[in-house]
């Protein structure tokens, strides 16, 4: 097997099947092809191409080409599953595009109910956005349960006795360890984020903590009393001055695009399109007014800065493979300029940052311990298989983290593959370090140092060759943790 030819079949590969993921899922068209072009690149998904990396890496002495190797051959294990669950796969984007749900006489595109429920002022009308969702969803589930049952098939097929051990073997992440890592987050958070939280949607939606549902946290974290002060006209100079003033080219000479037009077929999840990194780099955000649509674009911003200004001389697995953690770090990093006081200031023009930055800080630890509960769940999921316990294991944890009564319809929906949850966990715990250094090194309104970006481009000009922890301890930052984690998280909740 040669391994140089399977090089260039992954850069052509990732080229075109990040066309196809723009194309269907920023609603420019209904029905995905991303099947067909797993067909036209099935070498990349053999069992040979897998093993014969896997067994270059256990031989390689440590050092660029053992990396190199270990991380072609975590994506070609992935390659392998993805290929196995590519007709599923395209069945169910397809039908997501395609669904549509009938609220009060009105037709409704799937992927369009979400902002609905976001920006529907009225509790009832919220409840009936959310049920037609949540029917929606469960009915398509039939597609989710046939795909994680086939890559736990897969993952077998591989030699491997379950998905954890899997994904643990090839990544290097111990899920398990992270999860006894992250697992303090939930009973040191509770009391801050209890109080926080019935405080804002006693506020902003009128329920009590008591009888509030996901929906209720949709619109809370809308934050429609905000947008005066987030405007969408002003949202990409607050984003790219801060960029400029470090001496980073938003646009990154040219390499940057932004997508935001609204379709009514587009997805509501904001992403970066990566055709060709670092010279094609397509920014997809979905605009619905506020806060959130600033955090939105401020993180994707962070990602296509980081893929655009990646040295293009960089082998294909440190420009394209390694650790996802790296990049939503700086992802973080920069839709963390919402919990800058300076930045709200100087930026947006919000006269008394206070309440955005209390309510930012409630946000982010909404998602934290949100995370750490999927990671959870997750666990139990793979070990357990679909069925009636995973679907109560999830509506239970996640109803203890965000102490809110959660919808179990979304026990396969909300599941990302190859342990996503551990990734942003590993990036917060990164990013928070990060944000620190900064502030020491760079002062803290380092989003307005011109020594900063120089610093920044240079971490991102690596790619992901490096691990988090690796470029943690290259910067002198210490052990994992969670403790500057929750104390910046803490220190905004005042």
């Amino acid at each position: 097997m040669d391994l140089r030819l399977l090089r260039v079949d992954l850069e052509e590969f990732a080229e075109a099947l990040s066309r196809e993921e723009y194309l269907t899922r920023a609603g420019l068209k209904d029905e995905s092809r991303a099947a067909a072009i797993r067909e036209r690149f099935s070498a990349l998904a053999s069992r040979e191409a897998f093993e014969a990396a896997r067994e270059g890496a256990a031989a390689a002495a440590s050092g660029d080409d053992g990396r190199r190797l270990r991380f072609l051959a975590e994506f070609l294990g992935t390659t392998c599953v993805e290929y196995r669950v590519r007709a599923a796969s395209d069945r169910l984007a397809t039908a997501e595009a395609a669904q549509t749900v009938v609220v009060d006489g009105q037709e409704i595109p799937l992927r369009s109910v979400e902002g609905r429920i976001k920006n529907a002022a009225e509790r009832s009308r919220r409840g009936a956005l959310e049920s037609a969702r949540l029917d929606a969803v469960a009915g398509l589930n039939g597609l989710r349960r046939e795909m994680l049952e086939a890559s736990h098939e897969e993952v077998r097929r591989l030699g491997f006795p379950d998905y954890a051990t899997f994904f643990r073997d090839l990544s290097g992440i111990d899920v398990a360890r992270l999860r006894d890592l992250t697992r303090p987050i939930l009973p040191r958070s509770r009391d801050m984020y209890e109080e926080t939280l019935s405080w804002y949607l006693a506020r902003r939606t009128g329920a009590s903590l008591r009888e509030a549902r996901r929906h209720d946290l949709v619109r809370l974290f809308r934050a429609p009393d905000l947008d005066p002060a987030f405007p969408a006209r002003g949202l990409r100079e607050a984003a790219e001055a801060p960029c400029r003033r470090m001496r980073i080219d938003p646009a990154a000479g040219g390499r940057i695009r932004v997508d935001d037009e609204p379709r009514p077929k587009k997805t509501s999840r904001a992403f970066v399109a990566t055709p060709r990194v670092p010279d094609e780099v397509i920014l997809v955000v979905r605009p619905s007014g506020g806060p959130d649509d600033y955090a939105a674009y401020l993180h994707e911003l962070g990602h296509a800065l980081h893929f655009a200004n990646t040295d293009p001389d960089l082998p294909v697995e440190h420009r394209r493979l390694g650790d996802p953690s790296v990049t939503e770090a700086y992802a973080f990093l920069l839709d963390g300029l919402l919990r800058e006081w300076g930045w709200l200031k100087r930026f947006v023009g919000v006269g008394q940052p206070r309440d955005v930055l209390r309510f930012t800080a409630l946000h982010k630890l909404w998602f934290l311990r949100r995370y750490a509960a999927k990671l959870e769940y997750e666990l139990f999921l793979h070990a357990e298989g679909v069925g009636a316990r995973s679907r109560d294991a999830y509506r239970d944890i996640l109803s203890d983290a965000t102490l809110v009564a959660w919808p179990p319809e979304l026990y396969l929906f909300d599941v990302d593959p190859f342990f996503y949850a551990a990734r942003y966990l590993r990036a917060w715990i990164f990013e928070a370090q990060l944000r620190d250094l900064l502030r020491e090194r760079f002062d803290e309104e380092w989003y307005r140092n011109d020594r900063t970006g120089p610093f920044l481009l240079a971490l991102w000009r690596q790619g992901q060759r490096h691990t988090v922890e690796e470029l943690a301890a290259e910067l002198g930052l210490g052990a994992p943790s969670i403790d500057p984690l929750l104390a910046q998280i803490a220190a905004d909740l005042v």
